[in-house]
């Protein structure tokens, strides 16, 4: 797997969406598990601006896991109780698709 693909997975984890741009293909899809799905460089580009505005995350990413076709990055907040996975399918050495799961720790009742 090619070392950019993987640098622009990691920072797309954190928050960094800005450093990943140029590894996605311009039909990438991103889906946001249980939420919504943006389709298109162009409107994950917008979605990532309009996160930023409220400030970056605080996110470590903790592993990565990579395949033939696919990355898988797992991290957490390091202020709040949300842990995320996301999946990284690479097609044609770009990112074509990404699956984002965020879930936090159930409460006790």
């Amino acid at each position: 797997m090619d070392a950019a693909v993987i640098k622009a997975c990691e920072a797309f984890s954190t928050g960094k969406g800005e450093l990943a741009f140029d590894q996605m293909s311009e039909e990438v899809q991103w889906h946001i598990i249980g939420d919504h799905s943006i389709l298109g460089l162009d409107g994950i580009k917008h979605e990532c601006a309009e996160a930023a505005k409220d400030g970056l995350p605080n996110f470590e990413n903790h592993r990565t896991i990579q395949g033939d076709n696919c990355i898988v990055v797992e991290g957490s907040d390091l202020e709040a109780d949300i842990h995320y996975c996301d999946i990284y399918t690479i097609l044609d050495g770009k990112i074509s698709e990404i699956a984002s799961y965020c879930m936090t720790a159930a409460s006790e009742a």
